[in-house]
């Protein structure tokens, strides 16, 4: 018996199984028409709130190349769209985290730096990063393969959509200088979802291994919007104040569902995250007053 794709004497590769994923999605155009530095033009003024959201929302962004050294660790960096697109991507993370902290720093204040890893879960999460990922990311992507992918392009849509809803919610409150940054940090984003639900919607569709390993990754242990998957002390204070109106739930809610909608259990990570942050400083508020009985 002749073995599948011999025909005419010759043996056939199946293009069916090397022809790369491809989506509406033009990656040729994205990196041509990369975008660089987000000028800040005019006076700069932040209330002390909205400085502590957008001194947040930097450290997220300053972190992109967690996300990125865990993409490329691991069988996804063989997706050529993906690896093409990513480059691109880091480098427009990298100019929006300029502009936020071109933002923080226009008063003279000393510019922003990442908050030291205190805590067990934080150290170690760190030391798997940086020592232990690309190992354990080699590993898993000989023992689960290309499937892999679709996690990865599930947590990121996740993650850039549940940013996208964060600075929106933001925008109301800054004017001048500040207001127009976030504007355009709003508006390059839009490619980095576009880009990401697509590549997990076409993922999850094609077969039940990629719709798991989606499933898996968005599951019970990811957490999005935070600095390389770290625990921010100033998470819960901002969540608080850019997801206490309905509407910025409700946008959470449909960003996380475009995923959601096409797994098992349909499962809602940002929603998830901002629930369990916001009820522990509520909790605590509550126990300190001498009317939490009333």
């Amino acid at each position: 018996m002749l073995p599948p794709g011999y025909r005419n004497g010759r043996l056939h590769l199946d293009d069916d199984k090397l022809r790369v994923l491809e989506t509406d999605f033009d990656v040729a155009a994205y990196t041509r028409n990369a975008r660089g530095p987000i000028s800040v033009d005019g006076d700069v003024t932040l209330a002390p709130d909205a400085r502590r959201d957008v001194g947040y929302l930097w450290r997220v962004e300053h972190e992109a190349l967690g996300d990125l050294r865990k993409m490329l660790s691991s069988w996804t960096s063989n997706e050529a769209r993906i690896t093409a697109f990513l480059g691109t991507w880091a480098y427009e993370r990298y100019w929006n985290a300029r502009a936020l902290r071109d933002l923080l720093t226009a008063d003279g204040s000393p510019a922003p730096r990442p908050l030291p890893r205190r805590g067990l879960h934080a150290r170690l999460v760190g030391a798997y990063v940086e020592y232990l990922l690309p190992g354990v990311s080699a590993i898993g992507g000989i023992v689960v393969g290309e499937p892999v992918t679709a996690g990865h392009m599930a947590r990121m849509a996740v993650h850039e959509g549940g940013l996208q809803v964060a600075y929106r919610a933001l925008l109301p409150r800054l004017d001048g200088a500040a207001h127009d940054v976030v504007a355009d940090v709003i508006e390059r984003r839009e490619s980095f979802v576009d880009f990401f639900r697509q590549e997990a919607a076409a993922r999850v569709r094609r077969s039940p291994a990629e719709r798991l390993s989606a499933a898996i990754a968005v599951g019970p242990q990811f957490v999005p919007m935070r600095p390389d998957g770290v625990p921010d002390p100033g998470e819960a204070e901002t969540f608080g104040a850019l997801f206490s109106s309905r509407e910025a739930r409700s946008a959470l809610v449909e960003s996380d569902r475009a995923i959601a909608s096409l797994l098992p259990g349909r499962p809602l990570p940002s929603v998830r995250a901002v629930r369990r942050r916001l009820r522990r400083p509520l909790i605590h508020r509550l126990t300190r007053s001498p009317h939490h009985g009333i």
